[in-house]
């Protein structure tokens, strides 16, 4: 498979997991093997690229951006949010359970990939635990209520793209915590052109700035960032398990055909990043 095609189909289940609420692109992209290339990435969006931009040096400034990466990336984002969000939708509305349980298998397979040859210490173990915790918290919050001026769109989207990026916690997430989903779904569905740039430009500086710490710690601290990240995606489990009433889990209210959709569901999730990482090693062999 050329880069090129990797990338924008990384790119399109990236933008069909940021739609649906508990699941993160950046879990996507962790599952997948370009999560150190995306934050490097947006990292080449730096004060040099805009000091040259501005100047009017535009080939000098887009000589040190991977476009090849990042382009058929965007492109799949773009692609699957604008045109899978209705499907994503109708499938949340009525197929919730199976569509919960494959994100649930899904994560469940990528947290054991990932937990391979991770070198277990009492610090990575604590902080496993710890990222466990905070995003257990943070999937429990109850869904707020807001107005939708321009200046709270700006601050939602600096919000939701930084934990877009981060695993096990979802930018559509926490959209709904600050009461912002409905109306930003909303507006990609209706191509409000002045929200939708407000979001964006948010977003993006919230991925500027936020991409840099990531980086930073796994420069710093790769042991401990890693193994917090995946406790991140651990206790986001919460936030996809696909029964509850209200905020509390509950288990399966009968044993029906549902149920068995569902476990198909999760059983498929599970195989997909297992059948990914065998033909990744196929092609390598």
């Amino acid at each position: 498979m050329t880069k090129p095609l990797r990338c924008l189909l990384c790119g399109l289940a990236m933008g069909a997991a940021d739609v649906v609420p508990g699941v993160s692109g950046g879990t996507i992209a962790f599952i997948t093997g370009i999560y150190d290339e995306l934050l490097n990435a947006i990292k080449s969006f730096n004060a040099t690229f805009f000091r040259h931009l501005f100047s009017g040096r535009w080939k000098t400034a887009c000589a040190g951006v991977p476009w090849a990466f990042l382009l058929p990336l965007l492109l799949g984002i773009l692609t699957s949010i604008f045109s899978l969000a209705r499907l994503t939708l109708y499938l949340l509305h009525a197929w919730p359970q199976a569509l919960w349980s494959f994100f649930f298998g899904l994560i469940v397979s990528s947290i054991l990939l990932m937990l391979r040859g991770q070198r277990v210490s009492a610090l990575n173990a604590a902080f496993f635990v710890a990222g466990a915790a905070l995003a257990w918290i943070v999937t429990g919050a109850e869904a707020g209520v807001a107005s939708h001026e321009l200046p709270r769109i700006f601050a939602a989207g600096f919000i939701a793209l930084c934990a877009m990026i981060l695993p096990g916690i979802s930018g559509s997430f926490m959209l709904v915590v600050m009461g912002q989903y409905a109306y930003i779904l909303s507006a990609v569905v209706r191509f409000d052109l002045i929200t939708l740039g407000v979001f964006i430009a948010g977003g993006l500086c919230g991925l500027m700035s936020f991409s840099r710490v990531l980086s930073a710690c796994f420069r710093r601290f790769p042991a401990v960032t890693n193994a917090a990240l995946i406790g991140f995606m651990a206790g986001s489990l919460r936030a996809v398990w696909p029964w509850r009433e209200g905020s509390a889990l509950t288990p399966p209210p009968s044993l029906d055909a549902m149920f068995l959709l569902a476990v198909a569901a999760c059983a498929c999730g599970v195989a997909l990043p297992l059948l990914v990482q065998r033909v990744a090693s196929w092609k390598k062999a």
